[in-house]
């Protein structure tokens, strides 16, 4: 296998997250997921140009394991390929101030991944906060579990949702019930991506 010359790994990163950005790719079902990967395999804008460097089987694992896999963090702002994203959430910044109000803010050199978490402070008092989407709530449980023990305050988990992601009124309250018997807080934050180009 050829190794990807970075103009050429570029352009094929920057045109799929151009055409994930137009398929909302982040709220495709699986299967719907699993076929973008054959048509972008035979789209000569991507499989056309990586066919001079990989057969077709490490072509798909390429476009799967290296540049799909990274876009939902592209999108926070983090990561490797983050400059290759077209759109973006607001950063951490923006979702400590709607979360715990405008005399809250990020603690520099504190914010991290897996999940996306950072410290916020108000002067005072300092907590961590984590952020996802409802199908990393258990994700998000455990980090902040993790950090309840340790910390003052309350964690707060924020589970973001957007335009195509939303949860019913009965989700909330059990994600709120989960959170209390936790000891944890719980609060649900609609984003909008901003186009960074």
């Amino acid at each position: 296998m050829s190794e990807l010359p970075e103009p050429i790994r570029e352009q094929v990163i920057i045109e799929l997250y151009r055409q994930a950005d137009e398929l909302d790719w982040e709220l495709l079902p699986v299967t719907q997921k699993k076929n973008q990967y054959r048509k972008w395999i035979e789209d000569p804008r991507v499989g056309g140009i990586l066919k001079s460097f990989f057969d077709e089987h490490r072509m798909g694992t390429w476009i799967k394991d290296t540049p799909m896999k990274e876009y939902a963090r592209a999108q926070e702002g983090f990561g490797s390929l983050a400059k290759y994203a077209r759109s973006r959430f607001p950063g951490p910044s923006s979702l400590v101030e709607r979360a715990l109000g405008s005399d809250w803010k990020v603690i520099e050199g504190s914010v991290n991944e897996k999940p996306m978490n950072c410290l916020a402070t108000n002067g005072s008092r300092d907590r961590y906060i984590c952020w996802g989407r409802p199908n990393t709530f258990r994700d998000l449980v455990w980090a902040a579990l993790n950090k309840a023990i340790t910390m003052a305050e309350n964690p707060l988990i924020v589970v973001t949702l957007q335009d195509g992601i939303v949860l019913s009124k009965s989700e909330k309250v059990f994600h709120q019930a989960i959170a209390s018997h936790c000891g944890v807080d719980v609060k649900h934050i609609h984003r909008e991506l901003q186009r960074v180009r």
